[in-house]
C-alpha cells in the first residue's frame, strides 16, 4: 500500500509539474495568431507521443496474449472491430464537442464553452450505458456471425462480458479528451494516454499469467488490465476539467435546454460517428472475409493491422492537431491560416509514410515474429504490411481532410469521403480480389482503396479552398462597408 501511494503521489507531481504551470483558467482562443508551422507541431508533438502510448497499449495487449496460443491471439482478433465500433460513438461526439467547443471560443463566445462541454459527456456516458447493455447480451449470436468457430465462443464471452462493463471508462474520457484539445491543450491527453499504456503494461502480465498474489485470468485478465487502466484516465480526464478549466456545470440544470444542447450536438455528431463508424464496419467485414482462410490467417491479420497502426501514430498526430486549430481559426475567419496549416500537415505526412515504407520493406518480417514464432502468422503479417503501408499516403491526406471538414461542422462531407472509401472501393474489391488471389488480394483491395480515396479527399479539399476564397471576399466587403459607413 505505501509503494501504491507512493507512485499515487509522484504522478501528482508530474502533472502539477508539466499541466497545472498554468495558473489562470481563461478560456482564449490562442491558436488564431503566431507561426502556423510551430503551432501545429507544439499541438502534434504531445498527440502523436500519447497516441504511440495507445498503440501501444493495444500491442501489450497482442504480445501477451500471443503468448497464451493460436486461439486466443484469433479470438483477439475477432473481437478487435467492437472497440472501434464503441471508439465510434464516443469520437463522434468529441467531435462534436471539439468544433462547438473551438468555434466558441474563435468567435469570442466563451459562454457557450461550459454549456457543450458538460451536455457532451453527459450524452455519452448515456450512450455509454446503452452500448453496455446491448453488448452484454449479444456476445455470442454476433461473433457467431462475424466467423468465429465455436470453439473460440468460450473465450471470446470471457473477455468481453468484461470489456464491455468498460466502456463508460473509455467513452468519457474520450470525449473529456476532445474538449480538452478544442481549448488548444494536447498535453494532458498525451499524458493521459501515456498513464493508461503504463497502466496497461503493468497489470496486463499480472492478470493474464497469475504472477504473484495475482490470479490467472488469461483473456479475462487483459480484459480487466483495460478497465483498470481506463478508469484511471476517466479520473484524471474529469479532475482536469473540473479543476483546470472549471467547465463542467450542472448537467441537470433543466430538461429542456440540456436535450436542445443534446439536440444539437447530435447533429454535428451523427455523421460523424457514422463517418467513424465506417471502419469498424469495414473491419467486421474484412474480418470475415479474411476468416474463410482459417484461423492461424486471422491471427496474422490481427498482428498486421495492430503494427500497422504503430506506424499510423504520426499521422493520427497531425490530424488531431488540425481539429482545434482548424476550429478556431474558422471561428475567427482567419482561411489563410487553415490552409497553411493543411499544406504544412498533408507534406509531412506523405514524408513520413515514405520513411515507414522503407523500414518495413526491410523489417516486415522481424516485426512480425516479435508477436508470434508460428511461420504462417508471420508470413501473413509480413504480406499485409508491405502491401498496405506505401497505401496509407492516401490514407493520410484523407484523414487531414476529414479532420478539417469535422472541425468545422461539415461532417455529412467526411462521411460521404469514407462511405465512397469502403462501400464504393474497399468491399467491392476485397469481395473480388480476394476470391482470384486469397486473402493477399484482400490486401490489394485496400491499397487500391487507400491511394483513390486520396485522390477524392484532395477534390474535397480545392473545394474547401474555393470556399475560403468566397467566404474572405464576403468578410472583406462587409469591413470595407462598416468602415465606409463609419467614416459618413
Amino acid at each position: 500500500m505505501d509503494r501504491l501511494l507512493c507512485i499515487s503521489d509522484s504522478i501528482v507531481k508530474i502533472v502539477q509539474t508539466y499541466v497545472f504551470s498554468a495558473k489562470d483558467k481563461a478560456m482564449k482562443a490562442r491558436l488564431t495568431q503566431g507561426d502556423v508551422p510551430r503551432q501545429l507541431i507544439d499541438l502534434a508533438g504531445p498527440m502523436i507521443f500519447g497516441v504511440f502510448s495507445i498503440i501501444i497499449f493495444n500491442l501489450v495487449d497482442t504480445y501477451f496474449i500471443g503468448k497464451l496460443g493460436v486461439k486466443e491471439l484469433a479470438a483477439a482478433a475477432y473481437t478487435f472491430p467492437i472497440p472501434m465500433i464503441v471508439g465510434a460513438v464516443a469520437f463522434g461526439v468529441g467531435i462534436a464537442a471539439t468544433s462547438f467547443v473551438s468555434m466558441s471560443l474563435g468567435s469570442g463566445k466563451t459562454d457557450e464553452v461550459a454549456c457543450y462541454a458538460t451536455d457532451s459527456l453527459s450524452l455519452v456516458l448515456f450512450l455509454g450505458i446503452i452500448l453496455t447493455i446491448i453488448g452484454e447480451l449479444t456476445i455470442e449470436p454476433l461473433f457467431l456471425f462475424m466467423g468465429a468457430t465455436p470453439d473460440l465462443i468460450p473465450l471470446i464471452s470471457d473477455y468481453m462480458s468484461i470489456w464491455y462493463l468498460s466502456i463508460p471508462f473509455i467513452m468519457i474520457p474520450m470525449t473529456g479528451n476532445s474538449v480538452i484539445r478544442a481549448m488548444g491543450n494536447t498535453k494532458f491527453p498525451a499524458m493521459v494516454m501515456v498513464v493508461a499504456a503504463v497502466v496497461n503494461f503493468i497489470f496486463d502480465p499480472l492478470l493474464i499469467f497469475g504472477i504473484g498474489p495475482f490470479p490467472e485470468m488469461g483473456l479475462q485478465g487483459a480484459a480487466v488490465a483495460t478497465a483498470i487502466s481506463r478508469f484511471c484516465t476517466l479520473i484524471a480526464g474529469m479532475y482536469f476539467l473540473h479543476y483546470k478549466y472549471g467547465i463542467l456545470i450542472n448537467p441537470f440544470r433543466g430538461f429542456s435546454i440540456v436535450l436542445n444542447h443534446w439536440r444539437k450536438i447530435g447533429q454535428v455528431a451523427f455523421p460523424a460517428f457514422l463517418n467513424n463508424l465506417v471502419n469498424p464496419i469495414s473491419m467486421f467485414i474484412i474480418t470475415k472475409l479474411v476468416a474463410k482462410h482459417g484461423d492461424v490467417v486471422v491471427a496474422g491479420f490481427g498482428v498486421g493491422t495492430r503494427v500497422e497502426s504503430l506506424f499510423a501514430i504520426v499521422l493520427i498526430g497531425i490530424a488531431a492537431s488540425l481539429s482545434p486549430f482548424v476550429g478556431q481559426n474558422y471561428g475567427a475567419k482567419k482561411y489563410d491560416r487553415i490552409r497553411t496549416a493543411l499544406n504544412f500537415a498533408n507534406k509531412y505526412s506523405v514524408i513520413w509514410i515514405l520513411f515507414c515504407a522503407f523500414f518495413i520493406s526491410i523489417f516486415a518480417e522481424n516485426v512480425a515474429a516479435i508477436f508470434n514464432d508460428d511461420p504462417v502468422i508471420i508470413e501473413v503479417a509480413k504480406s499485409y504490411l508491405q502491401i498496405m503501408i506505401f497505401s496509407i499516403v492516401g490514407l493520410a491526406i484523407m484523414q487531414n481532410v476529414i479532420s478539417t471538414h469535422n472541425a468545422i461542422g461539415k461532417s455529412k462531407t467526411s462521411l460521404i469521403i469514407s462511405v465512397s472509401r469502403i462501400f464504393v472501393l474497399y468491399i467491392p474489391l476485397a469481395l473480388i480480389l480476394g476470391e482470384t488471389f486469397s486473402y493477399q488480394g484482400i490486401y490489394w483491395a485496400g491499397f487500391i482503396a487507400n491511394m483513390l480515396s486520396g485522390l477524392v479527399s484532395y477534390y474535397y479539399l480545392k473545394r474547401l479552398y474555393r470556399s475560403f476564397e468566397v467566404s474572405g471576399q464576403l468578410v472583406t466587403e462587409t469591413v470595407e462597408a462598416e468602415v465606409g459607413e463609419s467614416l459618413t
